[in-house]
């Protein structure tokens, strides 16, 4: 795979095991919750911080840290519709108060965990309501 680096607009090129490494990784990252730094995921599948990010953004679009911050936001999502207290979503996904896995969720969804349920209630009203509803 080849990158152009933007400051030098140089190509930039993976070594073959290094790509190899990205779905393993991604596979890791989304079994679990795990706070590990990239720093320390690199180092265990051997392989530089540098070389891991530039490939996994290479080939997913996104870097480590977004895919990350993605797939917490996904779960947490799930787990409101599923029910569960904001303690316990923020708990299970590793933040170390519910208030920031509230400021979190909203910057990432715009509105603030509570708020979520009666979003999605209007939406789907929406969704269903016939295009005549409402004209009288």
């Amino acid at each position: 795979m080849i990158l152009l680096n933007q400051s030098s607009m140089k190509p930039k090129q993976f070594q073959p095991r290094v790509l190899s490494v990205v779905p393993a990784v991604k596979q890791v990252l989304d079994e679990t919750n795990s706070a590990d730094n990239v720093k320390d995921l690199a180092s265990s599948f051997l392989i530089s911080r540098n070389s891991l990010q530039g490939a996994f953004k290479e080939q997913l679009g996104m870097g480590i840290r977004k895919y990350k911050l993605k797939q917490r936001m996904e779960q947490a999502k799930q787990m409101l519709e599923d029910g569960k207290d904001i303690k316990e979503i923020a708990f299970t996904l590793n933040y170390s108060q519910s208030r920031n896995f509230s400021n979190a969720f909203k910057k990432f969804y715009g509105v603030i965990p509570t708020e979520w349920a009666l979003v999605q209630s209007t939406t789907s009203l929406c969704k269903v309501r016939p295009s005549g509803f409402g004209k009288g």
